[in-house]
């Protein structure tokens, strides 16, 4: 039976759970409109615009064929939430979203 290798943590160091609630934490205190994804008004245009949308636009304007599962925001929305639930929306695949928006964001605000 295979057994995981022992690793090892200082005493009194946080665990990997406890510095991921901490980054989370400071990520949320930094940009407090990230709350805004948690909101019922947000999943319910998620729901919508996947519906709407469930190919990738990205996918599909290079001739592949992909799921959506994110839903981007369009313009950028600066925290702002009149502009963050106003859109326009397009759903992306994640890969497209984590890697070409994000990329694409850092090259014009360079904060993504």
């Amino acid at each position: 039976m295979a057994t995981r290798t022992a690793t090892f943590r200082p005493r009194g160091a946080p665990t990997r759970i406890e510095r991921e609630r901490r980054y989370e934490a400071r990520r949320r205190a930094q940009k407090p409109w990230r709350n805004l994804y948690k909101t019922a008004e947000w999943a319910a245009i998620r729901r919508v615009v996947l519906a709407d949308q469930p190919l990738c636009v990205r996918c599909m304007a290079e001739g592949l064929v992909e799921p959506a599962t994110v839903v981007n925001h369009v313009h950028r929305h600066e925290g702002d939430p009149v502009k963050f639930f106003a859109g326009p929306f397009e759903g992306l695949c994640k890969p497209h979203h984590d890697r070409d928006v994000q990329r694409e964001e850092w090259a014009v605000h360079g904060d993504g």
